[in-house]
This record gives structure tokens, C-alpha cells and sequence, in this order.
């Protein structure tokens, strides 16, 4: 039994209540009969009337009085964590991202990094660029990444025919000594496709530092499908730096789908206090669909 202050006087006006009615009740069979015990009171009724009553989301809603969050607590305190699921999605994603508050910043990492490498990609690229990001991976990743095989050549070149002659014949000249020097643009751009595969792989991780992260910004930058590439752990690394109150004020920009899966792994009894934000009118109707005879139960003595 739940204790909720019911709309007593909807019910009264619905039932239209009076000692003739409660009378009349009185002599019925018992069985037939529900007791309402509130904090304001109690009131006698039809069983049967009261559950075709409770078919309406309108007249549950008004006779719950669920647009106050404490009575729609009461009631969610009542459902178990796969009931409480059911309700997720109906929230928004800044409700939801408000019970993301719950988890430690190391839990809150693990669930970001565990999110589709793109949705990572979204959260990263509200506060940093790609620099951000390579100026805090490891060489050997930027390695791997330019070993990937869905890296295309024909993209790597179009970062070389683009980039400052200059630049371009001080890499040439690190990696193949001062030969380089006297020639241009398009010898090197030549040097390059004549290279095969292995050649032109080792030609990339040999680059300095530096260089090494102008090429993958380069190359994302041609085509930004790229950065699916990267690992999510370091993809998000600069993001997880920010304090978790400026994380969390980011989190809204995913959609529900992506944050449900995340408040899911709340304990039942956090669960029951984020999905309390639901709007009362589609509350209403969820209880009524799926939880009908649940209404009953709690109503009843």
C-alpha cells in the first residue's frame, strides 16, 4: 500500500460520493469493494468502477495527482528494474544526462568509451579539434592509424599535393637525405606513388612527431570518416580531462538510445529517481497500458 495524496475530491465529484451512495455500498457484497487510504483520508468504492476509472490516462493522472513528483516517486518505487527500463525512453536526453551524476568519473569514462566511436567523436568535438586529441595519443597509435588498411593512399596524397613546398621537401629531406634538396612538389609527389605499399607505410610512421600529427589531421580533414579510425579511449582522452560537471552539461548532445543503455546500469533505486522526471500525462498512460493491475494492488488494502 502506497500513500499518495489522491484528488479526493475528483473522485467524490466522479462518484458523486454522498452517505446515500456509502450506504448503498454497505449492503453489497465486500468483496466488491476497495478501501483508498491516503494521507488526507480514505474513501470506499466499486472495485469494478474503479479499475474502468483507471483505463483513463487523463482521469489516472488527475486522481493520482501526478504532477507532483513525489507521487509519481511513490509509485516507481514500486516497479522492479526492467519495469523501470520501459520508462527510459520516454525521457529527454537532459533528463537522462542528469542521472548520469550518479556514476564516478571513472564509471563515466568506461560508458563514454564504450559508446559508438562517432557519438564519442560528437561529445570530443563540442570543446576540441583533432590536435587536441593527437597531442595526447601515444606515437604507436598514430602509427596504427596510418597503418590501417581503410586508410586510403589516394587520400595521403591529396595531403601532399596540398601541402607547402617547404614543408614538404623538409620531410623528403629527413627521410632521403639532401638529394632532396634541389628538387620539387611534383618529383616528390612522383617519388611517392612509385612506392610500394610497405615502402610508402614505413615513408609515414617514420615522420617526426609533429609532422606525424599534421598528416592524420590531414588526412581526417579530407575525409572525416576517418577519425573513426581512432580508438575511443583515445578519442576521448582530452574530453575525460574537463571536470565532470562540464562533462555531464555535454552529455545532452547524444541522443536517448545512447543514454538509456547508460542509466540502465544505475541500481534500481537510482533508476526510480531519474525516471520520477517523466511527464506526468505520459506517465499516465505507461501505468495505464502496462501496469494496470499494479494500480490496483498499490490502491488497495
Amino acid at each position: 500500500m502506497i500513500e499518495l495524496n489522491l484528488d479526493l475530491s475528483y473522485l467524490s465529484r466522479y462518484y458523486e460520493l454522498s452517505t446515500q451512495r456509502i450506504n448503498k455500498y454497505s449492503e453489497e457484497d465486500p468483496d466488491r469493494l476497495i478501501t483508498l487510504e491516503t494521507m488526507v483520508g480514505a474513501v470506499t468504492l466499486d472495485r469494478d468502477e474503479l479499475r474502468a476509472l483507471l483505463l483513463h490516462p487523463n482521469k489516472v493522472a488527475r486522481i493520482l495527482q501526478l504532477a507532483k513528483p513525489k507521487n509519481r516517486y511513490m509509485i516507481l518505487k514500486h516497479l522492479n528494474e526492467d519495469d523501470l527500463a520501459k520508462l527510459l525512453p520516454y525521457l529527454s536526453s537532459e533528463q537522462l544526462s542528469w542521472g548520469l551524476q550518479y556514476f564516478t568519473s571513472e564509471k563515466l569514462e568506461m560508458l563514454i568509451n564504450k559508446l559508438p566511436t562517432e557519438q564519442v567523436a560528437t561529445l570530443v568535438f563540442q570543446h576540441f579539434g583533432i590536435m587536441d586529441v593527437l597531442n595526447l595519443m601515444h606515437e604507436d597509435k598514430m602509427d596504427n592509424f596510418l597503418k590501417n588498411e581503410k586508410l586510403e593512399r589516394k587520400d595521403i596524397m591529396k595531403y601532399f599535393e596540398q601541402m607547402d613546398t617547404d614543408q614538404f621537401r623538409q620531410i623528403m629531406m629527413k627521410q632521403f637525405g639532401a638529394s632532396m634538396e634541389k628538387k620539387g612538389k611534383e618529383d616528390y609527389l612522383n617519388i611517392l606513388n612509385m612506392m610500394d605499399p610497405d615502402k610508402f607505410t614505413e615513408f609515414l610512421t617514420k615522420f617526426e612527431r609533429k609532422d606525424k600529427m599534421q598528416l592524420i589531421a590531414g588526412v581526417i580533414s579530407i575525409n572525416p570518416e576517418y577519425v573513426l579510425l581512432l580508438e575511443n579511449e583515445d578519442l576521448s582522452r582530452p574530453f575525460m580531462l574537463m571536470d565532470k560537471d562540464k562533462i555531464l552539461k555535454t552529455m545532452p548532445v547524444l541522443d536517448p538510445e545512447f543514454l538509456v543503455p547508460m542509466i540502465e546500469e544505475l541500481p534500481a533505486e537510482l533508476m526510480q529517481v531519474v525516471a520520477t522526471q517523466i511527464e506526468p500525462d505520459i506517465f499516465a498512460e505507461l501505468i495505464v497500458q502496462e501496469f494496470p493491475d499494479l494500480l490496483m494492488e498499490m490502491l488497495t488494502l
